[in-house]
């Protein structure tokens, strides 16, 4: 959001008196296009930033100075963080959170690293990294996050939440891109689950029913053949007894 009037005026007298502060005469044309320069910023982070520069600086205030201390300013991803950050997007599962600056430098270097060489693929897509940024820079573009979508759904969970709690991401933006919320059981999934359960138990637990019933339907065949046989052998020592 630019500077208000107001707002940039305020931003005028700050610099002045920084400059004085750290022992410097600054002509009100400088004084200017520095303001002019920083109304692209937020207002607390310039009044921050050259509170820093006061603190901090033993020499002359500059613009490049202020800018450095704006977080705005920087919240691009340095060009090693930004090549490792690209680089997963070589992998298909892998879901990927980048700029566009980032994904044009990888573009330009994609086909140096398919040829095998990851030295020079890294140092082209650097080079271009650099000019992006510094497009960027020049026209105080903010880091514009975007997705690029992997396979791996867990994955892709994972890099979304990351990406909405650093804030480079508003929730509603990813919402139809995560896997949909386990829904709640109702009354009648809970009786079907226990239909299935119940119907699991009792097929673990035929095999031991029935081969309990085999043994007990053995042991009274046993039983009913032995005293046959008792039988058997009683009659003939009865008929001899009688003799």
């Amino acid at each position: 959001m630019p500077l208000t009037s107001e707002q940039h005026e305020q931003v005028l007298e700050l610099v002045y008196a920084t400059a004085e502060v750290l022992g410097q005469e600054m002509r009100p044309s400088a004084g200017m296009l520095i303001a002019e320069d920083l109304s692209a910023y937020p207002f607390a982070e310039i009044g921050r930033a050259l509170s820093r520069c006061r603190a901090e600086l033993h020499g002359k205030l500059t613009l490049a100075a202020i800018i450095e201390r704006l977080p705005s300013a920087n919240a691009h991803l340095t060009g090693n963080e930004a090549w490792a950050l690209a680089l997963h997007s070589t992998d298909e599962q892998e879901t990927v959170v980048w700029t566009p600056e980032i994904a044009r430098a990888f573009a330009a270097a994609k086909p140096v690293l398919a040829g095998g060489d990851k030295v020079g693929a890294r140092m082209s897509f650097l080079a271009t990294y650099e000019r992006e940024l510094a497009a960027a820079k020049a026209e105080a573009r903010q880091p514009e996050w975007m997705v690029s979508l992997g396979h791996d759904p867990q994955r892709r969970e994972i890099v979304l939440t990351d990406a909405v709690s650093a804030g480079k991401l508003p929730a509603p933006k990813v919402a139809h891109l995560l896997p949909p919320p386990d829904k709640p059981v109702s009354e009648e999934g809970k009786r079907q689950r226990k239909r299935v359960v119940s119907h699991l138990r009792d097929l673990i637990n035929k095999p031991g029913e029935e081969g309990a019933r085999q043994r007990r339907e053995a042991r009274e065949q046993e039983e009913a053949r032995r005293s046959e046989l008792l039988e058997q052998a009683g009659a003939p020592l009865a008929a001899m007894g009688g003799r």
